[in-house]
């Protein structure tokens, strides 16, 4: 099993391959945290262009945020549509966080994050019903600057897979807190957008695409092709050979 050190070396060599491929991430200013979060919802297991859309459609079809509220997560699952991916957990839980929010503070804007610290923010959201640690650590990172480093369903995918986090003992809070002691917080936000781009476009819940993946030698849930395959066999009776070779040379030695 890797060590801590292992592991922070893997996950600073994932960030350079990846920087490579992806660039550098966009980090837009963050002007209306609820819609924010009600993206970062919307994102997990699909891609940000989808999610985008979906958000568009949510626009459309309710009034503003505060019909989006009272609405009736069947509704919501309507507008997401039927093959949006997690349509009914998301529909459940966005008029769910709105609602708490709500009935604390009577406004839909949110402004009252700017009066509060990093770590009372995260707490704040962490503490409401039905909302993932993920979510809190979102908003506590782009709306009052925290270090986090948030764990969806799509982080905990890929760095399981590369043999970082572990989904059977590992709660998403855990993962989270183990991330942000391994990866220095003026790279955590860097890390976790090529994370989750790489789920996005390679490491997909079903039929991932191991060999377009920068990451391919290293993972150890990597899917091999027929012919990496028969490659790495081939490898294994040329080093037993290497190996009877010296010992035939070290037996004529003796001989003589």
């Amino acid at each position: 099993m890797p060590s801590f050190s292992d592991k922070v070396k893997r996950l600073e060599r994932m960030r350079l391959a990846l920087r490579r491929r992806y660039g550098d991430p966009p980090r837009p200013a963050v002007t209306h945290p609820v819609e924010h979060a009600l993206r970062v919802i919307l994102a997990e297991e699909t891609t940000a262009q989808e999610a985008e859309k979906a958000l568009a459609r949510i626009r459309e079809h309710f009034v503003d945020l505060n019909d989006l509220r009272v609405s009736r997560p069947r509704e919501i699952r309507e507008v997401l549509g039927q093959d949006f991916p997690r349509s009914s957990h998301k529909a459940r839980v966005i008029p769910r966080l709105l609602d708490q929010v709500f009935k604390q503070h009577n406004s839909m804007v949110w402004d009252f994050i700017e009066a509060m610290g990093k770590v009372q923010t995260r707490a704040y959201f962490g503490k409401l019903e039905d909302v993932r640690p993920f979510v809190a650590a979102v908003i506590a990172r782009d709306c009052a600057g925290a270090h986090a480093f948030p764990v969806d369903g799509d982080v905990a995918r890929v760095l399981s897979r590369i043999g970082v986090v572990d989904l059977a003992d590992q709660s998403e809070a855990e993962m989270q807190a183990f991330l942000e002691r391994a990866v220095k917080a003026n790279r955590a936000y860097e890390l976790h957008w090529l994370v989750k781009r790489l789920g996005e476009a390679l490491c997909l819940v079903e039929s991932p695409r191991c060999t377009e993946c920068l990451m391919i030698a290293v993972c150890p849930a990597a899917v091999k092709t027929p012919r990496e395959k028969s490659a790495k066999r081939k490898k294994k009776p040329a080093a037993r050979r290497a190996v009877q070779s010296k010992k035939r040379k070290a037996a004529r030695k003796k001989r003589r």
